[in-house]
């Protein structure tokens, strides 16, 4: 089944009215932000970071 965008603001009101009636929720609240993945990747990029320069400089120290 093809979905076609709707083409004018009374067919996107039909929408939004059909899955009000269906109980889905078209304007959900924004979940909040988790910091962990943003603290997980950070630490991840800080290993890898070090873990390149500590191969680059033993490079030259042979």
């Amino acid at each position: 089944m093809k979905f076609d965008e709707p083409k004018t603001i009374e067919e996107d009101l039909e929408l939004i009215s059909m899955a009000m009636e269906m109980g889905i929720d078209p304007f959900p609240p924004k979940r909040e932000k988790k910091r962990w993945g943003r603290m997980a990747l950070a630490s991840f990029m800080i290993v890898l970071v070090i873990s390149w320069t500590s191969e680059f400089l033993m490079r030259f120290l042979e």
